[in-house]
């Protein structure tokens, strides 16, 4: 098989007529499927280096083959420390995410979203971004990648959607948590439309899981919770079903969770489901979140939910959803234990907010 590897790379190049070359990165791509393919490839400097240099091929059929070779080649163990930190794939990656006329956009996104997975290739890409790190390398700006994402016709053939899930990526990092709370820009509202964005769900499971993030920082929690933001009910929304409430249960929650019609349907992904209670759950661990969380009536929601996620055998949901409606029926803690992030707590409220994230 190595002999094969470097038999092909005299018929990758860019010279090569077209066929053949098609035929070539197209054996290339079947090899990508496995992990010992994969494996093969990374150690066969040459062959990476055409597959990389094919994405710039005049021929699309060539170049779609050698982006998908990449996608797979992406999901590598080591793909991040070895594609980022040895080859400059980054600015034309993002030229292409940038180009709303570009057919490889969705391919490049889904590479780069592989790629942030783990903290140390969410670091190196992050670096890029002139926004979050003014001294890094200033390739593109996250508000400009934030702008695409928000158009979402902005790319005619392409949904730009696993953009959602690189946010969620690079909201592993304090850095970028920032960039979405700073308040003087209010960024993070521009995500709340695709929490209930029914033609994808990545978008949505993407989305979710980027402000779940944004959460962990309990300093902004005032904030979020605040008229300004307003998060609680864009959180609430998608959990809610088509349950009935007295007028006294309806008056308590916040204007967009009253007098639901009968035909409301829940967020349909249970991942996506379990997220949001996570973000809930941790927008409790300070005092002032939790009281304003339970001032909102939250609790008549995740009861209504804790019990039809019973019903329909969804277990991962109703365990996390029972963790929070704990913390919202017990008792405040001591004092000194008001931060549920920051302070020894009891295991079992301890265990509660490990779970999120």
């Amino acid at each position: 098989m190595e002999e094969a590897c470097r038999e092909l790379v005299q018929f990758l190049q860019l010279t090569t007529r077209f066929e053949i070359k098609l035929t070539a990165i197209q054996n290339v791509l079947a090899i990508t499927g496995t992990p010992d393919g994969q494996k093969l490839i990374f150690d066969n400097k040459k062959l990476l280096e055409c597959i990389l240099t094919l994405t710039k091929d005049s021929h699309p059929a060539v170049v779609n083959e050698s982006y998908l070779c990449i996608i797979n080649l992406s999901t590598y163990g080591r793909a991040s420390e070895i594609l980022l930190k040895n080859y400059e794939i980054l600015p034309e990656f993002f030229k292409v995410i940038c180009d709303g006329e570009s057919p490889y956009s969705d391919k490049v996104c889904s590479i780069i979203n592989n790629l942030t997975r783990g903290k140390d290739g969410a670091k190196v890409v992050a670096q890029c971004l002139a926004d979050v790190y003014p001294d890094g390398s200033k390739v593109i700006k996250l508000a400009k990648l934030l702008e695409i994402f928000s158009k979402v016709e902005y790319n005619k053939s392409c949904s730009m959607d696993y953009l959602a899930a690189f946010f969620s990526n690079l909201t592993q990092l304090p850095e970028v948590r920032q960039f979405f709370l700073d308040q003087s820009k209010i960024r993070i509202n521009q995500l709340f439309p695709f929490l209930t964005y029914k033609k994808s769900v990545k978008r949505r499971g993407g989305i979710a899981a980027t402000i779940r993030n944004c959460c962990f920082e309990y300093e902004s929690h005032d904030w979020l919770l605040s008229e300004d933001v307003d998060l609680l009910p864009h959180l609430l929304l998608p959990l809610a079903g088509a349950e009935e409430f007295d007028d006294d249960d309806n008056d308590r929650l916040p204007l967009d969770l009253q007098y639901l019609p009968s035909d409301k349907q829940r967020e349909e992904d249970p991942d996506v489901r379990v997220i949001l209670v996570e973000a809930l759950t941790l927008l409790c661990a300070t005092q002032s979140g939790r009281a304003y969380v339970k001032d909102k009536n939250t609790y008549v929601i995740m009861r209504e939910l804790y019990r039809w996620e019973t019903e329909n055998d969804n277990t991962d949901v109703a365990e996390t959803c029972e963790k929070l409606v704990q913390i919202l029926i017990s008792d405040e803690p001591e004092d000194g234990r008001e931060n549920l992030l920051t302070c020894d707590i009891p295991e079992e409220h301890l265990k509660k907010l490990q779970s999120c994230g």
